[in-house]
């Protein structure tokens, strides 16, 4: 049984729940409308994973366990320090994935769909554009091939990398020494909320999307005292149209 999606709905729904109770950005009354076009793309998303790009995916995998390819196999380590590594070293390629989304223009053009939201929340963690998608799959299977990284240990990433990102795209009020001590270790809200600033030398910095160290190691860590001050979005896409289902499919066509 695929557990997955099921930690994915429940997180969703209790931290969506938090966030009405102790919001950091006050006053929001629209949030189920907010959230609707989300969920809507998550569904979309869902279906194009499960039926065109995780066979996509499993069928890479496989070929590369017969084959024996892969940092996993190839290497001389103990068996329980392989997933540990390749979990860090596909943590490190995610952050590079990243920062290649905001720094090469097209892949840009994909991912400012999700950056255009100006009322960030859990559920915008769900707003990822099926062309963005499409792309990070097929970028990241020579990744998979040369880590060596099986389904098992993917999924287990991936779980981790989904609950992380609604936990940092959320409105929840977490107290900033709280977030500080957590920002050590994993991307925070605080953090991120930096990363979806309007202010683009903010926009492209915290680019770590589960681990925080890469932002730490390679300088592009920042962050804001004053997160309140921050003005969620992008300084165009900021019509309402851009904030429905529509608006935002079309955005890359912009």
């Amino acid at each position: 049984m695929d557990i997955k999606p099921i930690l994915i709905v429940v997180a969703v729904g209790v931290i969506f729940t938090l966030e009405g109770v102790f919001p950091h950005y006050q006053g929001r009354t629209a949030r189920v409308k907010h959230a609707v076009p989300h969920v809507l793309t998550a569904i979309m998303n869902g279906f194009l994973t499960r039926f065109i790009l995780a066979g996509v995916t499993i069928e890479a995998i496989g070929w590369a366990e017969r084959s024996s390819l892969g940092l996993a196999h190839l290497l001389p380590l103990p068996a329980p320090t392989r997933p540990v590594l390749v979990f860090v070293l596909f943590d490190i390629w995610m952050y590079f994935w990243h920062m290649a989304n905001h720094r090469i223009g097209f892949l840009w053009r994909f991912h400012r769909a999700h950056h255009a939201d100006i009322a960030m929340d859990t559920t915008t963690a769900l707003r990822f554009h099926p062309g963005e998608l499409i792309l990070s799959t097929f970028s990241r299977l020579p990744v998979i091939i040369l880590l060596g990284i099986d389904f098992p240990q993917l999924i287990f990433y991936e779980t981790l990398l989904n609950l992380s990102t609604l936990f940092h795209h959320s409105n929840l009020a977490v107290p900033e020494r709280w977030d500080r001590v957590l920002r050590t270790v994993m991307v925070t809200p605080n953090m991120h909320r930096v990363h979806h600033s309007v202010e683009r030398s903010e926009t492209d910095s915290n680019f770590t999307s589960l681990l925080s160290f890469w932002d730490r190691l390679y300088r592009t860590f920042r962050i804001r005292e004053d997160t309140y001050s921050i003005t969620i979005g992008l300084p165009s896409f900021r019509e309402s149209k851009y904030q429905r289902l529509w608006g935002f499919l079309i955005t890359p066509l912009r």
